[in-house]
């Protein structure tokens, strides 16, 4: 995909955000970046990491991602209708749909398209300063089409996720959408805060870490509004998740008090195969 005709707007400048227009500026787009707290949009300019931050500028833009949480999204649209190019294509990161895509749709005039979608990478980390160009090499990209969508927009949106980095560019509802992430986000991300706020890490536990403490905890550094936000509105798809992960550790805990070395290797057998059978499919 040429970009070199292609102007972008980024509403959002933090960690997902600055790594957009850091990589579509990478790619020869001309980027437009727009966020709540004007000294980070004048950041992003001095660093070169967009073109403009002038909120005229946006009807310039072919293709709007808005990298904010999905209430701020919405009301964004809502008070900047007139600004918008009277054929953009819009889309968004947010970590749980819900009904945020219909919501939009429903005031936009007819011309503009909006596809929602979710890049499935982060750091740990907030904020502009944790921008990473690369953050999406590998990646899957979850596009979530309507009925209603042209379908050049989205073939463009998936060419914008593949020229970006990303390996799969799958496309679900947003009810799928919201089941998946249940598992293999938000729960992630509960797991590694109860690790680390578990009252066995003391102050000389840094002296006894490995790489798969650190693996397991690195997404414990949150961004904590955010993530606050993510589980309440995905909350009965999350603790549908974290039952099921009740389950298999209770599995765990009852071959270890019973002592049973054959149940207890044939879950670890088990995980291991999963996972080796997950790792191969996502070279495919």
């Amino acid at each position: 995909m040429d970009f070199s005709k292609t102007t972008a707007a980024v509403i959002g400048l933090g960690l997902m955000g600055g790594s957009f227009a850091m990589r579509l500026k990478e790619l020869g787009a001309a980027v437009i970046g727009i966020n709540r707290t004007l000294s980070t949009a004048e950041a992003a300019l001095r660093q070169g990491i967009v073109d403009s931050i002038d909120i005229s500028d946006l009807k310039h833009a072919d293709i709007v991602i808005f990298c904010t949480p999905a209430k701020a999204t919405l009301a964004f649209v809502k008070n900047h209708l007139p600004d918008f190019r009277s054929d953009a294509i819009m889309t968004d990161i947010a970590g749980v749909k819900g009904n945020l895509a219909d919501d939009i749709r429903q005031i936009l005039p007819p011309g503009i398209d909006f596809i929602s979608s979710h890049p499935m990478c982060g750091h740990e980390g907030e904020g502009l300063s944790r921008a990473d160009p690369d953050i999406f090499r590998g990646a899957n990209y979850i596009l979530l089409p309507d009925k209603t969508n042209r379908p050049e927009s989205v073939e463009l949106l998936r060419n914008m996720a593949l020229a970006l980095g990303c390996r799969h560019v799958p496309s679900i509802t947003p009810e799928e959408h919201d089941r998946h992430i249940a598992y293999t986000s938000d729960l992630t991300h509960v797991l590694a805060a109860a690790l680390i706020n578990s009252t066995s890490l003391k102050e000389d536990t840094k002296y006894f870490t490995g790489g798969s403490f650190r693996d397991e905890t690195r997404v414990a550094d949150i961004n904590s509004p955010l993530w606050t936000d993510l589980f309440l509105a995905n909350r009965e798809n999350l603790l549908l998740e974290i039952d099921r992960f009740t389950e298999s550790l209770s599995a765990i805990k009852t071959a270890l008090e019973r002592a049973d070395k054959n149940t207890l290797h044939e879950l670890l057998e088990k995980a291991g195969k999963r996972k080796r059978n997950l790792t191969a499919a996502d070279k495919i």
